[in-house]
This record gives structure tokens, C-alpha cells and sequence, in this order.
């Protein structure tokens, strides 16, 4: 039998290392996690306003606030949240962000403690010293329907002095409104002013009201509240798979052959 040349060798070596690659990207393709990417579900505003606007919303004791949205398909969040700022400057905070179902477009949160049956979920979400971007995760499927983001102090119970509090903050008016946006808010004493509408029907806790925003350019316009949602990338398809696993074995015997035939 004619000795094999270096120069065979070396060529079968390359298939052979080649057919393991093949191989080796095929089983990766195949085992490798879906890897996941935040994407909105819900928006309440989005570009930055040229200046931002003097007043903002206040997320405290006695005042609560939120916005409705409505979800067309089945869809699983990941975290609520929007742009946020301390109450006091330079004091991070910790205040409440829940989901709440809704009936109808017309129907608003059984609570404004959030300890209703009507509350889906809720999380906390952390404040800074500075403002920013802020969320907290909130895992849970969504069916079609009615839904309201909500934000609320974490400590319901009215300060006695002045204290800087850690349990409430602000949402400032930093952002244009996507679209019309229902934003509505809660409060435990008083009436609403001109710019909102009083529902008799959205009764929570004893004294407490929620109230609907009719006015563009009332003090809860222009605050970002955001519903995020996972997503997972593209999977490969288990065609693209088997066929590079096809080619491997394929290489491998061709070379187990070639080499008996030697």
C-alpha cells in the first residue's frame, strides 16, 4: 500500500476539523437559549418636550396616578415604570407601581390603596437621588381588554411634621403624549379642578375619588408611564439546524471512507 503523503494527511486533517465545526455550530444553534429583549407595550409619552413643562405630577399619601391603556392580543410584561423624580431633592425613594383590569374604557381602579380584587399585580420601583428612567419588575400575561398603570406612595399614612419622606416622588412633564393618553388620578380629600372629570361611580377607600383627565394641558400631561414586555429574538430555523448537522456527518463519513479506500 502506497505510505500517505504529509500533504494527505494534512488535507484529511482540515475536513475532519471542519466537519466538527460544522457540527459543533449546529448543536450550538440548536441549544442555545432564546435571548430576550425589552420592548413597549404600552407608551404614554415619548419624544422630550423642547422645555420641560414647570409642573408635575405628585405621587403621594393622599394622591395616586395612572393612565389606561387597552392590550389587543395575549401578551407577557416584564416591568412597569416611567420617568420619575425624588419629592425631595436629593432624597432617593421607593413608591408603588401596579396593573390594575379594567371592565371598560370608561372604568377606573376599585381602590385607591390597590387592595382590590381588580389589582393584577403590583412592584416597587427605586428613585434615585436624581431623575430618570425608573421601573420595577412586574412578570404576569395579559389577556385582550382594559387595563391602568398605577402609581401610589408606598406608606399611605399622611406625614406628621416634615419629614422627608422615602415612600413618595414626582413625575415630571418632560415628554410629548403618545396619542390621547387616559390619565386619570386618585386623591383621598377635595374635589378635582376644572381640568378633570369626576366619575361618582370610581369610589375607593372611604373619602377617596378618581378622577379622569379631559384637559391637554392639565398637570398630568406629558409624564412618561411605560409597560414593558419580553420578547424573544428569532429562532433558528430546525431546518437550518439539521441540515448543518447533515453536512457534518456527511464530511465525517466521506472521510472514513476515503481513508478505508486508502
Amino acid at each position: 500500500m502506497t505510505p500517505v503523503s504529509r500533504q494527505a494527511r494534512h488535507g484529511r486533517t482540515r475536513v475532519v476539523h471542519g466537519c466538527l465545526l460544522l457540527l459543533l455550530g449546529g448543536f450550538l444553534i440548536g441549544a442555545t437559549p432564546l435571548t430576550v429583549t425589552a420592548t413597549p407595550i404600552y407608551e404614554s409619552a415619548g419624544d422630550p418636550l423642547g422645555d420641560p413643562a414647570p409642573t408635575s405630577t405628585s405621587i403621594v399619601e393622599d394622591q395616586s396616578a395612572g393612565v389606561k391603556f387597552y392590550v389587543s392580543e395575549k401578551v407577557k410584561t416584564r416591568s412597569i415604570g416611567g420617568y420619575f423624580s425624588p419629592y425631595d431633592t436629593g432624597i432617593p425613594s421607593t413608591i408603588l407601581g401596579a396593573i390594575v383590569r379594567l371592565d371598560t374604557p370608561d372604568d377606573f381602579p376599585n381602590s385607591f390603596d390597590l387592595t382590590t380584587r381588580d389589582v393584577l399585580k403590583t412592584t416597587t420601583i427605586d428613585v434615585s437621588a436624581l431623575p430618570g428612567d425608573y421601573a420595577g419588575k412586574l412578570s404576569l400575561y395579559l389577556t385582550p381588554g382594559w387595563y391602568a398603570l398605577v402609581f401610589a406612595a408606598t406608606d399611605l399614612t399622611h406625614k406628621k411634621d416634615d419629614t422627608p419622606s422615602k415612600h413618595i416622588a414626582v413625575m415630571p412633564r418632560v415628554y410629548t403624549d403618545l396619542g390621547d393618553p387616559l390619565y386619570f388620578f386618585g386623591t383621598t380629600f377635595g374635589l378635582a379642578d376644572d381640568a378633570f372629570e369626576y366619575r361618582p361611580d370610581a369610589v375607593g377607600m372611604s373619602g377617596a375619588r378618581m378622577f379622569l383627565d379631559t384637559d391637554p394641558v392639565s398637570r398630568l400631561a406629558g409624564p412618561s408611564m411605560l409597560l414593558l414586555a419580553d420578547a424573544a429574538s428569532p429562532v433558528p430555523e430546525p431546518s437550518a439546524t439539521l441540515l448543518l448537522l447533515a453536512l457534518g456527518l456527511a464530511g465525517l463519513v466521506g472521510v472514513a471512507w476515503r481513508r478505508r479506500k486508502s
